[in-house]
């Protein structure tokens, strides 16, 4: 029986099933049987298919009709469109306030930051949760609701890529807090230019190294990475 730690049954469930897919124990396109896992906890399926459902959500499981439940797998075409999406939101956020990020803003941004930079490589699983914490505080900060529902269904790429770049944890750890301290010391500056360029370096980041582990280069897409919004 697996060990379930002091939380609601669901949650330690979907904490288990996602540290699974993050470690790559369960691969992309894997399938994922209800029934097994109640068996595993020692439950009824039912908490089982809320978390999965949970998992879902994030995007880190798929349903498909006469088929059952999988382990999402996503394209290097999706995830162009979902960075994409999600670095343009941002910026039109950062416009949309003429670069004055509010203050309580910025100390969430910090106080996310310092958890960030206290992972160790056991936490992989938490770091691209604290990652779209971080980033989405600049959408919230508009109070948009309908910006920031729009942004958050893209959370999911974000995570399916962590756990796609999880053949280096340490690496990964290693450069996320030195980048996002980057664009918090650009929000800081309150100059509108300069936060849309760290944002768009920062993109555009992820964006080349998705590249390099596909073995492609900007020659081998259809896109055009000039595509942040000016």
């Amino acid at each position: 029986m697996t060990e379930l730690g002091y939380k609601t049954l669901r949650e330690s469930i979907v904490d288990i099933i996602r540290k699974r897919i993050i470690n790559r124990e369960l691969q992309p396109g894997q399938k994922i049987v209800e029934q097994e896992l109640a068996k595993e906890f020692k439950t009824s399926r039912a908490p089982i298919r809320e978390a999965l459902r949970e998992l879902e959500n994030e995007g880190l499981v798929e349903y498909v009709r006469n088929v059952g439940c999988s382990v999402k797998e996503i394209t290097f075409e999706e995830s162009f469109e979902i960075y994409l999406m999600r670095a343009n939101y941002e910026i039109m956020a950062v416009r949309l306030l003429g670069g004055k990020i509010p203050e309580e803003t910025l100390q969430e941004m910090e106080e996310i930051l310092e958890r960030m930079k206290s992972l160790n490589v056991d936490e992989y699983d938490q770091l691209f949760s604290y990652d779209n914490k971080f980033h989405s505080c600049l959408i919230r900060m508009t109070g948009m609701k309908s910006l920031y529902k729009a942004w958050k269904s893209l959370n999911y790429g974000n995570i399916v890529t962590g756990y796609n770049l999880a053949s280096d944890k340490k690496a990964v750890i290693k450069r996320q807090y030195p980048i996002h301290k980057e664009l918090l010391e650009a929000c800081k500056s309150r100059k509108k230019e300069e936060i849309c360029r760290v944002l768009s370096d920062h993109y555009m980041g992820t964006i080349h190294r998705l590249l390099k582990e596909q073995g492609m280069t900007e020659a081998d897409t259809k896109f055009s990475l000039d595509f942040l919004i000016s």
